[in-house]
């Protein structure tokens, strides 16, 4: 295993575009299918909270939809168009993709935080923060079906990769921010099949439902759960850390990030080996991957004094191709792998893409308010 640092290359990533959006973004989520983005902002005093919808064809804002205050999580189900966002006035309101306006408010637990959604079964996971607890929306009712207790949430973090879900095995993974452990359900009862002890501070949980493995970032490392077994396979440390990963299943390969350094770890996940150490800015926190192109880019953090970039890794050389600055504080990130643009949400939607003179590269966005 080596340590890779920037390498000269005639693939260049640059800012293409500034998308402005409402007032104070919080998270975005892209359908596939429709080509849609969908930008929740969280507003300010007298400013409502708002989704911003963005044609990635145009890249421009195509609608402005009205959502309750206090918005900030969101989730798409590509198959029925709708766009699922869950707001502090405990409530999830459900948006018509095709109408691009709310259809329905669904009353669910106290501070709802997580949200997912199992396209195949149409079903919609909500965590509510203040009385640890699972909403399972119908899809097809938009009502809740069943309450699921499930661990202790930590009262100051809420991040959005709090929930994972199976698609192939129908199984629902929800972190317990503020205990120790992963509560696993099942999708066609809804009841807790299995609790998982995987140690103190657990901050973010991804799967990759080809292999059945299950991920989740610790104080003391990656915990990789077998997902037929419901049980650790092993800790991967010595990684510092870890923010956001990330994993392209195509290639078997983890991206995690130590935002305590300047390093992305790549891990092997058949080896559940570091296979190489990356250098990238200072703070890496967040991973987005375009599976297609086999193209990883890396948030950094950023400060007052330093600027926040984006840096491309090339997946299959694990060099480094170029760092770009879309602006300060990315908050979340969407890959459109069709059209290969990258879109980073801080303060107005910012789009990246590669030289024109690289056949079939790759396009960075960024968004702002």
């Amino acid at each position: 295993m080596k340590t890779t640092a920037a390498r000269k290359t005639s693939e260049v990533y640059r800012v293409i575009e500034k998308i402005r959006v409402g007032r104070n973004p919080t998270n975005a989520v892209f359908n596939v299918r429709t080509r849609r983005i969908y930008v929740v902002n969280n507003g300010a005093a007298n400013i409502p909270s708002t989704v911003s919808v963005i044609n990635s064809i145009t890249d421009r804002v195509i609608r402005t939809v009205k959502i309750p205050d206090g918005s900030a999580q969101a989730a798409v189900n590509p198959r029925t168009n709708r766009i699922y966002v869950s707001s502090f006035s405990n409530q999830v309101a459900v948006i018509n993709g095709s109408l691009n306006r709310v259809v329905a408010l669904v009353k669910v637990g106290p501070n709802p935080m997580g949200l997912a959604v199992n396209r195949r079964t149409n079903r919609i996971y909500v965590l509510n923060h203040d009385n640890n607890t699972l909403s399972v929306i119908s899809g097809a009712g938009a009502r809740v079906i069943a309450t699921i207790r499930v661990g202790a949430q930590n009262p100051n973090f809420g991040g959005a990769f709090t929930i994972a879900v199976n698609e192939r095995t129908n199984r629902i993974y929800v972190l317990s921010t503020g205990g120790r452990t992963v509560t696993v359900i099942n999708g066609a009862t809804n009841r807790v099949i299995r609790t998982v002890t995987v140690g103190d501070f657990p901050t973010v949980i991804k799967l990759n439902s080809r292999t059945n493995r299950i991920y989740v970032s610790t104080s003391r490392g990656l915990v990789v759960i077998n997902g037929a077994t419901n049980r650790i396979v092993t800790t991967i440390t010595g990684i510092g850390e870890v923010g956001v990963f990330g994993i392209n299943p195509r290639t078997c390969r983890l991206y995690a990030p130590d935002d305590s350094s300047r390093i992305v770890n790549v891990i092997n996940t058949r080896t559940n080996q570091v296979v190489a150490r990356i250098t990238n800015g200072i703070f890496p926190i967040q991973i987005y991957i375009n599976r297609r192109t086999n193209r990883i880019f890396s948030a950094t953090l950023g400060s007052d004094a330093v600027p926040t970039t984006v840096t491309a890794i090339n997946g299959r050389t694990n060099r480094v191709i170029n760092t770009v600055s879309p602006g300060q504080g990315v908050i979340a990130g969407i890959v459109n792998m069709r059209s290969n643009k990258l879109y980073t949400v801080n303060r107005r939607i910012i789009t990246f893409r590669s030289s024109p003179l690289v056949r079939g590269g790759s396009l960075l966005r960024s968004t702002n308010r």
